[in-house]
């Protein structure tokens, strides 16, 4: 998996930046389900279970509000929380707070929590 994970990485920071938060998380989702496909030898399910050894995107369920921000959107996962700002940038944070993935938005800008 971790191998997977820095593929997917590489693939997401080489993509043009997104210029909203929607973009963003296609973006991101279009290219997990790629690189799991292509990667992960296990079949995609659209139930996204967790437990299967495959990597998923973020589910709508596991949006959670970032308080004081109404310009990012969090989504918990099992071992990371991902964000996204309105303005298309992505950043993903490990449970220990070591940044997984830092890509600007269009505007060149990062995510600062």
């Amino acid at each position: 998996m971790r191998d997977r994970l820095k593929e997917f990485c590489l693939r997401l920071l080489a993509a043009p930046a997104c210029a909203s938060k929607a973009e963003a998380f296609e973006l991101l989702s279009l290219t997990l389900i790629e690189v799991e496909n292509e990667f992960s030898g296990i079949a995609f399910d659209p139930a996204f279970p967790r437990d299967d050894g495959r990597m998923y995107p973020p589910r709508d369920d596991a949006h959670r509000s970032v308080p004081g921000r109404d310009d990012l959107h969090r989504y918990r996962s099992q071992g990371h929380n991902t964000y996204f700002s309105e303005s298309g940038a992505i950043l993903i944070v490990d449970l220990n707070k070591v940044v997984l993935l830092d890509k600007a938005g269009h505007n060149a800008r990062s995510i600062t929590l």
